[in-house]
């Protein structure tokens, strides 16, 4: 199943050569007309913005080793919560001013970081971990990561979920009532109830059950995800080169999204984006590779865009649903 493709394809288009290390996390930022994403581990924010045809870079390598998730913050022009090696900072996207959460360094050991997250309708951070060992810390420990929530900056994350191995994708229904979560080494979506109005952060998900199989065994395994307004999950496939339709009703695969060759397997988030929320964005990366292999590969790394008119092959509009902000 690594190169499965059923449905209607469709081709995205190179739009930034960043060449990340590890491009991620992309996020539509409606306020700024831009889209956010990141290099985790060159710990640098990028500011896309369309209209311009422009790809602002901010280093934060002397903050943290690491930035992982980015969500702007309600209530502000251009203050954004990112997840880091240690936990969290608050950053100013204007003034590059950083303030850093009073649980980091508390969270996990020196070889755990925080990796994927996004925001639930009432603005909780939910933020998963990913534990890697070895003397290049590319081997990953099973179950030793864990999902948290972040209800407010004042606050101190609660860990509602263990045994975790690569926390990634996770969103939710465009009713509030169901959530998409990506345990990448399970090969598949799980989808849990929510109840946004649950009396503790451990009853908010509940009744965990299979939705989607991506695949059968590496390559690839789901990373990043995004839904769109029709209620169909969208799911980077990193180790083939695609983003795939999924309806999670039935787990059906729908359509596929191929990238250029040259961009490598290493899909790894996608994000409805521009002023409609009808065109696509992927981040892609070319982790731990020699630079011979880059050279093979040498879009690797970028930012590719399905546009809206490669979206209307699928035969109706296609558009994706607002990203939840953080409420501070």
């Amino acid at each position: 199943m690594s190169a499965e493709v059923v449905g209607p394809t469709l081709a995205a288009q190179l739009v930034v050569d960043a060449k990340a290390h590890l491009g991620e996390a992309p996020f539509w930022d409606s306020r700024r007309g831009e889209l956010l994403w990141l290099d985790i581990l060159g710990a640098q924010v990028f500011q896309y913005n369309p209209s311009k045809g422009t790809n602002a870079v901010q280093d934060l390598s002397s903050h943290t080793a690491h930035v992982t998730t980015i969500v702007p913050v309600e209530g502000t022009d251009s203050a954004v919560v990112l997840g880091t090696s240690e936990g969290f900072l608050l950053l100013d996207l204007e003034d590059a001013s950083v303030q850093a959460h009073a649980a980091n360094g508390s969270l996990h050991g020196k070889h755990t970081r925080m990796n994927d997250g996004k925001c639930d309708p009432q603005g909780r951070l939910w933020i998963g971990s990913i534990a890697r060992e070895g003397p290049d810390g590319a081997d990953i420990v099973p179950g030793g990561a864990a999902l948290y929530v972040l209800d407010g900056w004042a606050s101190m994350p609660t860990k509602v979920l263990e045994g975790v191995s690569v926390s990634n994708g996770i969103t939710w229904s465009k009713d509030g009532q169901t959530m998409y979560y990506t345990d990448s080494p399970t090969f598949g979506i799980d989808a849990f109830a929510f109840d946004g109005a649950a009396a503790t952060h451990s009853q908010l998900a509940t009744q965990r059950r299979r939705c989607i199989d991506v695949c059968a065994g590496f390559p690839p395994v789901p990373d990043g995800c995004a839904l769109d307004a029709d209620g169909k999950l969208w799911v980077a496939c990193f180790g083939a080169g695609q983003v795939r339709r999924y309806d999670p009703t039935t787990g059906t695969l729908l359509a596929t999204v191929l990238l250029p060759a040259e961009a490598g397997l290493e899909t790894t988030a996608c994000a409805f984006g521009g002023p409609d929320l009808d065109e696509l964005y992927v981040t892609t990366a070319h982790e731990f590779w020699s630079e011979e292999k880059l050279a093979q590969m040498p879009l690797a790394g970028g930012l590719f865009r399905v546009p809206r008119e490669e979206l209307a092959k699928l035969g109706s509009p296609i558009r994706g649903l607002p990203m939840h902000t953080f409420k501070r």
